[in-house]
């Protein structure tokens, strides 16, 4: 939002033009198009006088870079009051305040000190959240960044007044000392008079002890008046008893008012010292309050927005103009009841059709026909009302997809531009209107042009309407245009850059809907609104008579116009009904595809757990079998319990469907070099027994199923004259099994499977020790390795490795025998 003048109280900005100033929209346009009544909507919302001040005196930006800015500041703040507002109701009356700080005339009170203490307060909270804000508020944080710190001042407004206003009797030591000094002497009189009093009870009228003139005196029996020696102050209201000053304390009264006169001049002192030091702080004060009134303003601005759901819209490049499901705010029935408190009059309260309207560089100008009271005007200001209110940096009634460019010139004729005082016509006064917008018109221009044309002979004002609509198209600029003359419409439809749009008109019931239709011309349906207004039957019929055949004619092409446009619309809305369906369709099987990857997920997540604890009991019974195993070759007994052990445990395994088990492109045969498919141990085929398969791998004899099996090399035929023996022996040629793993950089789940895999190769080839080196990193993948490590059947001990082993960043394993 700019910064305007008085009363708002900043500086204006280099970039901030006002209504008053250079301006995008004529001050006729301005109020043809009701735009101070859309501020004063605005203005309502604001909670100080400040904040409205801002909104009735905005105007729309002049410069691109002001509404960029005003825009910028609109959107961070919206960031910013999302917990809460960066404005406290401050009340009205603070702009006379600080001119009253500045003039000194009148001398501002107590009370008005302290507000004007609430606003440097909360000026300063609000700087202090702006310059602190995350992500940061760019456009905001300039507007604070020069500004001085009130802090200073508000603690010195504390310290001398209290939360009513008054000077504080700890403001100055002189103030307390005379504080105690009048409490003092106060409290001696009081004893006095409450002895006197005691003395002479029979002469008291009222038992109490009043101040009259700021003297303390005694209430005496009127008939008692000479029996006591003192001064009579005044009669009771009942005239029953006097106001008595004894003698006795007419000294100690005077001591009391001198010393409370004493009080009064220090407290007096403190406050016009007070009062210089805020006014030499003027430019302060006027700076926090031109930041409350931008803030306040900012957030009024947000708060109408949300009661009738205005978005700020797309800034559109040049050319281009959208409006979607836009409504005039000025005849939306949300606003009702604030257009009656704020304007006096509650207007609309029906429904109001949403209007769509859309300008491009293929079609800059759009020119509506339709029938009278059928909203062509309507549609006329509501474009050029929210344009002015975009441009203002406000948000417009529409959908946030509209889209609006920035105009360095808006010229809008509605209604009758009739001038007794200048001695100008209704047409004259048009003429006027027509020559500024010719005169404006370019790349950045908006024309909004009412009934062009009307006013004069229908031949030439039609001339002088196409020349002018020639005009517009050929510079550039964006321009509605209503209009019922036929001939303005028929140069519509064959002039390149212009086209035709007609407000719908319902013939079966003989009334407008306020839709727009873009694409064709519409009548102007005199006749039928003479209908609908019940004149005599014989004048309508006399007119329909008289109009030519030339008429006639044209309202039939435009029947069979509006015939084929509805067609068109109708098989339209069959082919996006059809992209409907397709894309529901689509996003079905999205969803049916995504399911179908969950499950596999699902599914896979369970075999991988079912296949870590198979091979957990894998580990522990090769470990107990080991044990045996010794027990029975010191028996001489040649059948391996280990063998049998792992060839009954793989026969137990989870039958998994993997796509690598599925595949048998080589033949599995005596030779050929085989891998476990969910083990990964590797061996080559020794003898073939149905499904069951004796394979040597790391020197031991598994006897195990074909189906777990993949081939990865057939078997070699073998060379001539070698004949292939078997050496009869248990034990062959072990695989070499490497002394350490490498884990580093590997996820976590993957690691423990390839470790796994490792220390049962490790324990079949008889190692004894080995190194896992997982790495230092962030930890996780040291401490799950040595978790698994500490679980597992076949490790008898882990320890971290010693600085010459990698220290912590690898294990040392000693596994089973």
């Amino acid at each position: 939002l700019p910064n305007p003048p008085r009363p708002d109280l900043r500086p204006e900005s280099p970039d901030s033009n006002v209504v008053s100033g250079a301006a995008v929209a004529a001050p006729a346009t301005l109020l043809a198009l009701e735009f101070d009544s859309l501020l004063a909507l605005f203005a309502s919302e604001a909670r100080t006088d400040l904040g409205a001040a801002v909104l009735r005196n905005l105007a729309p930006a002049l410069a691109p870079s002001e509404l960029l800015r005003r825009r910028a500041r609109y959107e961070e703040s919206e960031r910013l009051t999302v917990e809460a507002p960066l404005v406290p109701g401050l009340g009205e009356g603070l702009a006379e305040l600080v001119e009253r700080l500045a003039s000194g005339d009148p001398p501002l009170a107590g009370g008005e000190i302290l507000r004007l203490a609430g606003l440097l307060a909360a000026g300063g909270e609000a700087a202090a959240r702006i310059s602190r804000a995350d992500p940061p508020c760019t456009e905001l944080a300039r507007a604070v960044a020069d500004l001085g710190d009130p802090r200073p001042l508000v603690a010195k407004i504390g310290r001398i007044l209290d939360r009513k206003g008054e000077v504080r009797d700890d403001a100055s030591p002189r103030l307390a000392a005379l504080r105690r000094q009048v409490q003092g002497a106060r409290e001696r009189l009081y004893g006095r008079l409450e002895a006197i009093g005691g003395a002479h009870r029979e002469l008291i009228g009222e038992e109490t002890i009043p101040m009259r003139g700021g003297r303390l005196m005694l209430m005496v029996q009127a008939g008692n008046r000479g029996k006591l020696a003192g001064l009579v102050h005044g009669r009771s209201a009942t005239g029953k008893s006097l106001y008595f000053e004894p003698l006795e304390v007419v000294e100690e009264n005077n001591t009391l008012q001198g010393a409370v006169d004493e009080l009064e001049g220090e407290r007096q002192r403190l406050l016009y010292e007070l009062l210089r030091d805020l006014a030499a702080e003027t430019p302060l004060v006027r700076q926090m309050a031109g930041l409350v009134g931008e803030l306040d303003a900012l957030e009024a601005a947000r708060r109408l927005a949300r009661e009738i759901d205005a978005h700020l819209p797309v800034l559109a490049p040049q050319g281009y103009l959208r409006l979607v499901a836009a409504r005039h705010p000025l005849l939306d029935p949300r606003l009702a009841r604030r257009r009656e408190r704020v304007l006096g009059a509650r207007g609309h309260e029906g429904t109001v059709e949403p209007l769509a309207i859309e300008l491009t560089p293929e079609r800059r100008a759009l020119v509506i026909t339709g029938p009278n009271a059928g909203g062509k005007t309507v549609a006329l200001k509501t474009l050029g009302l929210l344009a002015l209110a975009a441009q203002a940096g406000l948000p417009i009634p529409a959908a946030a997809a509209s889209e609006v460019p920035h105009f360095s010139s808006l010229v809008a004729t509605v209604g009758d531009e009739q001038d007794l005082l200048a001695d100008r016509s209704t047409f004259s006064g048009r003429l006027a209107r027509l020559a500024e917008a010719y005169r404006a018109a370019g790349p950045e221009s908006l024309a909004l042009l009412d009934e062009l044309g009307s006013g004069t002979d229908p031949e030439e004002g039609t001339a002088l309407a196409v020349a002018l609509l020639e005009t517009l198209v050929e510079r550039g600029g964006l321009a509605l245009i209503t209009t019922h003359l036929t001939g303005l419409a028929a140069a519509a439809l064959e002039l390149p850059g212009a086209a035709c749009a007609a407000m719908e008109f319902e013939p079966s019931s003989g009334r407008p809907t306020f839709r727009l239709l873009p694409g064709s011309p519409g009548g102007s349906e005199a006749l039928a609104l003479a209908r609908r207004m019940d004149l005599p039957a014989a004048w309508i019929t006399r007119a329909e008579a008289l109009l030519g055949d030339e008429h006639r004619d044209l309202r039939r092409l435009l029947a069979e116009l509006e015939a084929t446009r509805e067609r068109l619309a109708l098989e339209a809305e069959a082919t996006r009904a059809v992209r409907a369906d397709a894309a529901l369709a689509g996003e079905r099987l999205e969803r049916e595809r995504a399911a179908l990857e969950a499950e596999r997920r699902t599914l896979g997540a369970r075999v991988r757990r079912e296949l870590a604890e198979f091979r957990e009991r894998v580990a522990r019974e090769l470990a107990g079998a080991a044990e045996r195993m010794r027990a029975e070759l010191a028996a001489g007994r040649k059948k391996s319990v280990a063998q049998q052990a792992t060839s009954r445990l793989f026969a137990e395994a989870p039958q998994v469907d993997f796509e690598e088990r599925a595949s048998h492109d080589l033949p599995l045969g005596v030779g050929a070099q085989v891998r476990h498919a969910m083990l990964g141990w590797r061996g080559v085929v020794e003898k073939l027994t149905g499904d069951k398969v004796e394979v040597l791998a790391n020197g031991k004899r598994l006897r195990l199923q074909a189906g777990d099996l993949v081939v990865e090399a057939a078997a070699e035929p073998p060379a001539k004259g070698r004949v292939s023996r078997s050496s009869g022996r248990d034990d062959v040629d072990r695989a070499p099994v490497a002394q350490e793993l490498h884990l580093i950089g590997q996820r976590v789940e993957p690691a423990l499977e390839e470790m796994d895999a490792f220390l049962d190769q490790a324990m079949l080839s008889g190692r004894a020790e080995v190194r896992i080196v997982h790495g230092h990193g962030s930890g996780r993948l040291r401490d799950a390795v040595r978790e698994r490590l500490r679980k597992h059947a076949a490790v008898v001990a882990s320890r971290p490795g010693a600085p010459n082993e990698g220290g912590n960043g690898a294990t040392v394993v000693t596994l089973r025998d």
